[in-house]
């Protein structure tokens, strides 16, 4: 039997939920209290403690971050709890939010435009932040870029895939394609990357553990079939979730995958960083919480934005399927991220595809919310240039 919760609050500090309510039945060790009993891993499993039932809105409070689990002294996940809880017990809501994320990608921007359509007064007020998150599908025109890249020398050949994510491959494929002009100005050999399916991370915090077993199934098979070469995304929540593929493989093929898991920012090794003179002089940065406490994109952007100042606020609240489950308090924990960036940004930058939709559907009128690969360019003949010398 595993060890439980010491009750010893300090997931208080840093769980989005309690800083919303601040009420301790919200916040992780109440919720473990709750549910430690009915895992036959923790407690009796016996299901006459406390019914699924009696616990199901409190599971509905959890944003899935992870900063509990990261702020632990055992290193325990109340999400992945809750999401043992999902799986055994399936409501519709998860059900819809697989279908979503794997059957309805293309459809993400047609959803968008219909969305911009729609008037808000006939949205309910619990739909209104499904309904502003639909409307950030829909892209934003293009900036002038901020800062350039330009490699100091090439990598001469490393072999690299890019795993996208289901944000940038269905509602921003201009990500994908500047990341990969990027990882080609470096000189990397980009392999193609079809096959690759979603990262599996939304699907298990819903519950969904056949489907995120399926897409993780998939996704190590389009790695094996190009011969194991690094795997490089721009979304911090894809990369956390593919790092946990690790731990269901043998010792060495398990070390080899996570050790080939990289950031982009990581790979753009050595860059010239050109300034443009469009950047804002003051520049909001969300860091998402699945960097964890390694960020590689802030060094990157502060070295070309000395205006970046980075927000004090928690998660986003995209939370996986607590963006289904719970819209509202979903909006709330957004809105309160918010209020951690500096007064006087008007433009807010980040490095998690899911943290640009959230904060995009929540921020007021007259903010912009971009991922820095919006705000970065490169020019082929400078790079020329600076290769040949």
């Amino acid at each position: 039997m595993k060890r439980g919760c010491t009750q010893c609050g300090e997931c208080l500090n840093v769980c989005p939920v309690y800083e919303i309510f601040k009420r301790e039945e919200y916040a992780p060790k109440a919720k473990r209290l709750l549910m430690e009993p009915l895992d036959d891993t923790y407690g009796s499993g016996a299901e006459d403690t406390l019914s699924w039932a009696a616990v199901r809105e409190l599971a509905r409070m959890c944003a899935g971050c992870g900063r509990c689990q990261r702020t632990c002294a055992r290193k325990l996940s109340t999400a992945d709890l809750l999401a043992d809880a999902r799986a055994k017990n399936p409501h519709w809501t998860q059900a819809l939010w697989e279908v979503w994320i794997r059957r309805a990608g293309p459809l993400w921007p047609m959803a968008g435009k219909l969305a911009m359509l729609t008037p808000e007064a006939i949205v309910p007020d619990n739909l209104r932040s499904l309904l502003e998150t639909a409307r950030a599908l829909v892209d934003m025109p293009p900036c002038a870029p901020w800062m350039l890249l330009q490699p100091r020398e090439s990598v001469q050949g490393k072999r690299v895939v890019l795993f996208s994510g289901c944000t940038a491959k269905n509602a921003r494929p201009r990500w994908v394609q500047k990341a990969e002009n990027l990882l080609q100005a470096w000189g990397y050999d980009v392999l193609d990357p079809a096959g690759f399916t979603c990262c599996g991370g939304t699907l298990h915090h819903a519950g969904q553990y056949k489907a995120q077993e399926s897409a993780r199934n998939q996704n190590l098979e389009v790695w094996r079939s190009l011969g194991k070469p690094l795997v490089t995304t721009f979304c911090a929540s894809c990369k956390h979730s593919l790092e946990q593929y690790a731990a269901l493989l043998a010792e060495d093929e398990g070390k080899e995958w996570k050790d080939k898991c990289q950031a982009l920012s990581a790979l753009l090794e050595n860059p010239h960083i050109q300034t443009t003179g469009q950047a804002p002089s003051v520049i909001a940065y969300h860091q998402p919480c699945h960097w964890n406490t390694v960020d590689p994109d802030m060094p990157l952007l502060k070295r070309g934005l000395p205006g970046l100042k980075k927000g004090t606020g928690l998660c986003c609240g995209m939370g996986g399927i607590l963006k289904m489950s719970n819209p509202g308090l979903s909006m709330k924990i957004a809105q309160k991220s918010i209020e951690g960036f500096a007064s006087e940004a008007r433009h807010v930058v980040t490095g998690c595809s899911g943290c640009v939709m959230q904060l995009a559907s929540a921020v007021p009128k007259g903010i912009e919310v971009r991922h820095w690969l919006d705000i970065v360019d490169i020019e082929a003949v400078e790079i020329h240039k600076n290769l040949a010398n």
